[in-house]
């Protein structure tokens, strides 16, 4: 049992009060500084977690290289679109007449397939935008990932063999006109996404690739498309993180060959070509959001150094402590002290002193003042405190044998309980009480256990009869009584 005892973490060790009232010193100022640094603790808190909860705190960012598998990658989303740039009102549109096509083709396991019509549009402010269907595979060859199955979009002349039956090409007419005018331009969007840091919301980004349009010439641009995988750390302790991968741009190659090379190469009219492959490598970007463990760390830094507030608030305290003592000292020998009436300046200086509404002379005081704190302060000394115990020991035993002293750990205060007695015996009553009277005024009670203790000092009015034998003409109560 006593090593259990030993083991306790949570024992408590005693602490005397200062006064009746209170086990620590606390004052007033103290309070107030106190509420004002807890009120700015839990102010900051609060203020903390607001910007928590409302993703306004910024993650820790970090970016590293990624060879990707794609396996996050979302290929649905129409983030590749086409549009004739039709800045003039009066300027044919190429699509819309029939005289050019948007068409796409696949490499699917190195085999392309037949060119198809892209029919998927949407229509935007500035015109009808084309959106192909994208369809890329990936293949891992020596540890690096590889664009297996590439698309490839084209904007030919147009044939009926790509048409509806219902459907015709422009006439030679339109398609002359439409080369002779000055500028055509087919606009390439790429769209790309990242994420917000703050709250990890998606933002859609714009690319514009411009592919001029001649009749006797075609224009090929390569495009790599650039791809960047998030990884987001947003889980309030312990979890998992989540993983997104988004098309972040694109890395163009151009350039200009003749009519026949593209004719040779896929066996139509094409006036543009366009490839369309992924990149290997990608940046991976980790969003590590603050954690309630961060939180926590960065509210409880900046409430210790609120806190540092309190050393400032402790000195004065203990300051003020040790003078409260040392003026209640003072009064238990000198019960006048606390009539003592100080008047100060505004710089703390002492201007007036009065005792009992008489004024006395300030360095008479100050004299006084100086030589009595000295001596109080001597008894707030544990070893002085146990040296006079001694020596009250010795005084006591300066009149008392040293038996006498050995009974006193014998000696106690009796409860004053009524027992229930089975008989009750009759005694003479007057011997009773004779026998009472005398033993009352050496009997110990209850009264005795804080007969000089400071709940005593308050003023009494009656006051017990001291025996005229034992009246000397020196009594020390009566020379030494402060009234």
């Amino acid at each position: 049992m006593n090593i259990l005892k030993n083991l306790d973490l949570f024992g408590v060790p005693f602490v005397q009060g200062i006064d009746h009232s209170q086990s620590k010193y606390k004052s007033i100022f103290g309070g107030i500084l106190s509420l004002v640094t807890l009120s700015a603790s839990l102010a900051y808190a609060i203020w903390i977690f607001y910007l928590w909860q409302t993703k306004q705190m910024n993650p820790k960012i970090s970016n590293s290289k990624y060879v990707s598998d794609y396996s996050f990658l979302d290929l649905n989303k129409d983030f590749i679109r086409l549009y004739y740039w039709q800045y003039d009102e009066n300027l044919i549109d190429p699509f819309q007449t029939k005289i050019l096509l948007p068409l796409v083709i696949y490499n699917r396991q190195n085999q392309l397939t037949s060119p198809q019509v892209i029919n998927t549009t949407s229509i935007t402010s500035y015109g009808n935008t084309y959106i192909p269907k994208i369809e890329l595979g990936f293949t891992k060859i020596d540890g690096e990932i590889y664009t297996s199955e590439e698309m490839y979009i084209q904007i030919v002349m147009c044939s009926e063999i790509y048409l509806q039956p219902y459907e015709k090409c422009a006439s030679p007419e339109l398609t002359e006109q439409f080369f002779k005018q000055s500028s055509n331009l087919v606009v390439m969007q790429i769209y790309s996404t990242t994420l917000d840091s703050r709250d990890g919301s998606e933002q859609i980004g714009l690319q514009e690739f411009y592919i001029q349009i001649e009749q006797q010439f075609c224009y090929t641009m390569n495009t790599f498309l650039e791809t960047n995988l998030y990884e987001l750390q947003d889980y309030f302790l312990f979890g998992t993180s989540k993983y997104k991968e988004y098309i972040s741009g694109a890395v163009v190659q151009t350039q200009t060959s003749s009519s026949e090379y593209c004719y040779k190469t896929f066996n139509n009219n094409a006036l543009s070509l366009v490839y369309l492959g992924m990149n290997g490598n990608q940046m991976k970007t980790i969003f590590e959001y603050p954690r309630a463990g961060d939180i926590f760390a960065n509210i409880g830094s900046i409430v210790s150094l609120l806190f540092m507030i309190k050393y400032i608030i402790i000195i004065l305290n203990q300051y003020s402590l040790n003078q409260k003592i040392i003026t209640e000292l003072i009064s238990f020998y000198y019960p006048e002290f606390k009539n003592i009436c100080i008047t100060k300046n505004w710089r703390y200086n002492i201007t007036m002193v009065k005792v009992n509404q008489k004024e006395v002379d300030i360095k008479e005081y100050m004299k006084f003042y100086n030589k009595v704190q000295q001596q109080m302060q001597q008894k707030l000394c544990y070893l002085n405190l146990l040296y006079e115990i001694s020596r009250l020991y010795f005084i006591i035993r300066s009149f008392k044998y040293r038996q006498e002293l050995y009974k006193s750990h014998s000696v106690g205060i009796k409860m004053n309980l009524n027992l229930n007695k089975e008989f009750d015996i009759i005694y003479n009553y007057n011997s009773i009480s004779s026998a009472k009277s005398n033993l009352e005024s050496i009997v110990l009670n209850e009264d005795d256990a804080d007969i000089i203790s400071l709940t005593r000092i308050r003023p009494q009015n009656n006051f017990d009869c001291i025996p005229e034998e034992i009246i000397n003409e020196n009594d020390f109560y009566n020379t030494n009584k402060i009234v």
